[in-house]
C-alpha cells in the first residue's frame, strides 16, 4: 500500500463515551473507539460498514472537556414490550469535548466520492455532535518501523511503553440481518487510548508516514477477522 484516503473533520462538540460506565453519569474517553469510527464512515456511505472492508488510522484532538446537565427518558421491559419507566425521567451529567478535530486515514480510495458527498450527516458520538468535512484528499505514504504518534488508539500489550488510558471494548460490531435483531461484538480487546497532548515514540507494526507532510505519522489499524 502506497496511498491512503485522508479525511479531515471538525465540529463543535463530540462525545466519545466510555463504555460500560453505569454510574449515572456519562464519561468520555480521550479518543473515539474504532467501532465509533466505523459508524461514522458508514453514515457517510449510507450503509453498515463491515470491519473487514477497511483499515483505519486516525488522529483526534479537542480544546476542552465540558459537562452538561440533561434529562433522559428511562425505559423498562415488562416481559412483552419496552415502555416508559415507572419512576419517570431523571437528570444526569454528560461529559463532552469541545471543538473536536479528527483526521481519518482509510485504505479505500474508491470511497472518496462518499466523503465529498456524504449520504448521511457525520457525527462523533450523539446525533447532535455533527462534524464538518473540511477536506478529502489522496496521500502517499510509506511504512516505518517506529513513529511518534498521539490522539489515537492502539492495541495493548505488556511490552508497550506509552502513556494513556487502558480501555476494554468491542473492536467492532456486526449487525444482525433481521430488522431489530441487534448486533454482536466481533472481538473484545484491551486498547490504549493515547491523548493528543501525549506524543510518544513507539515501535509496533502498521506504522505509516505521510510523504511530504512534515513527517506526520500514524498507526493503521487492521481489524480482526
Amino acid at each position: 500500500m502506497d496511498k491512503v484516503l485522508e479525511i479531515q473533520m471538525t465540529g463543535w462538540t463530540s462525545t466519545p463515551r466510555m463504555p460500560f460506565v453505569l454510574s449515572g453519569n456519562s464519561v468520555c474517553m480521550p479518543v473515539p473507539s474504532y467501532s465509533m469510527l466505523l459508524g461514522l464512515i458508514g453514515c457517510c456511505l449510507g450503509r453498515n460498514v463491515d470491519s473487514r472492508e477497511v483499515k483505519i488510522g486516525f488522529q483526534y484532538s479537542f480544546d476542552s472537556v465540558s459537562k452538561d446537565l440533561e434529562t433522559r427518558q428511562r425505559l423498562e421491559f415488562d416481559g412483552k414490550k419496552v415502555k416508559p419507566h415507572t419512576k419517570g425521567s431523571d437528570a444526569y451529567l454528560r461529559e463532552f469535548h469541545t471543538s473536536p478535530r479528527l483526521t481519518l486515514w482509510v485504505d479505500r480510495l474508491d470511497w472518496e466520492h462518499y466523503f465529498l458527498n456524504p449520504v448521511g450527516t457525520p457525527s462523533l458520538g450523539r446525533s447532535q455532535d455533527i462534524l464538518k468535512i473540511d477536506s478529502v484528499s489522496i496521500k502517499e505514504v510509506r511504512q516505518v518501523d517506529e513513529a511518534v504518534i498521539s490522539g489515537c488508539m492502539i492495541p495493548f500489550n505488556s511490552d508497550l511503553k506509552a502513556g494513556g488510558q487502558l480501555v476494554q471494548l468491542a473492536e467492532a460490531y456486526r449487525e444482525s440481518e433481521e430488522v431489530g435483531g441487534g448486533r454482536v461484538a466481533t472481538k473484545t480487546a484491551i486498547f490504549m487510548a493515547i491523548p493528543s497532548d501525549n506524543e510518544v515514540m513507539i515501535r509496533i507494526p502498521s506504522l505509516y508516514q505521510l510523504n511530504g507532510e512534515n513527517n506526520k505519522t500514524f498507526y493503521f489499524h487492521q481489524f480482526s477477522e
